[in-house]
């Protein structure tokens, strides 16, 4: 199967809907790095075929994903699991690092489908409104991240949240490694909804959110947010070995 190509306007009914694992390479014409990953999409789709759904998105014609997800280097590649950001790989890599994420997802995926499966007719879940599933599932996924991530609410008509997203732009700076998702209220309202429903937090915008596991392991809003605060969060919320 070739690589699809992906649009702002067809990416929620081809990547956000699909109920399986899909491969998205975020790339640009102009950027060399980026031809490196075209022999390496090419050969995942065919190692992949009928299991993952291999795709790519231009970044310059496709500004509104790339800002909804919060890309800032090319090439990037995101990888979605059941319409959900799982994970997200910076820069251009050997295609065994591709093939090793990607099973790792399919092998997880297994096990969520046999443990779903032994248990549900024990468990009879309320039925969400249409509107409520994929946001309040994407909110569950990104609280129970095996890592510690930073979840940043943002409000692009408050220059209070500009101000603390300036700080959070520094700290993705700096730290290009650590997990991290843009959500800009006005266009995710019902994530941002779904948030403070998983969360049992306040909605606030601006409003920082490290969390892993399920839980909220810190949280800020306001002027709370600044580069040093996130930082010095990150450190205390790491186990100790």
């Amino acid at each position: 199967m070739p690589v699809a190509l992906l649009t702002d306007g067809a990416f929620s009914a081809d990547v956000l809907a699909h109920s399986g694992l899909v491969v998205v390479d975020v790339w640009a014409e102009w950027c060399t790095p980026c031809r490196a990953l075209v022999p390496i999409f090419e050969a995942l789709a065919v190692r992949f075929d009928g299991r993952v759904r291999v795709a790519k998105l231009d970044a310059d014609a496709n500004l509104e994903t790339v800002t909804r997800y919060d890309v800032r280097a090319l090439p990037t590649v995101l990888i979605f699991q059941g319409g959900v950001l799982v994970e997200r790989l910076s820069g251009a890599r050997a295609l065994g690092s591709y093939v090793d994420a990607i099973e790792a997802h399919l092998n997880r995926a297994g096990m969520a489908v046999t443990a779903v499966s032994s248990l549900e007719r024990a468990v009879a879940p309320l039925p969400p409104t249409p509107a409520e599933s994929h946001a309040i599932r994407e909110a569950r996924e990104l609280l129970a991240h095996g890592e510690a991530m930073l979840v940043f609410k943002h409000s692009n008509s408050c220059p209070v949240s500009f101000t603390a997203k300036r700080q959070y732009d520094q700290f993705v700076a700096a730290n290009p490694d650590v997990p991290t998702r843009l959500v800009i209220v006005q266009q995710e309202r019902e994530l941002s909804n779904a948030l403070e429903t998983v969360s049992r937090l306040r909605h606030e915008s601006p409003q920082a959110l490290i969390v892993r596991e399920g839980r909220v392991l810190w949280d800020a809003s306001h002027g709370g947010i600044t580069k040093p605060r996130l930082e010095q969060a990150f450190v205390t919320v790491q186990p100790h070995g």
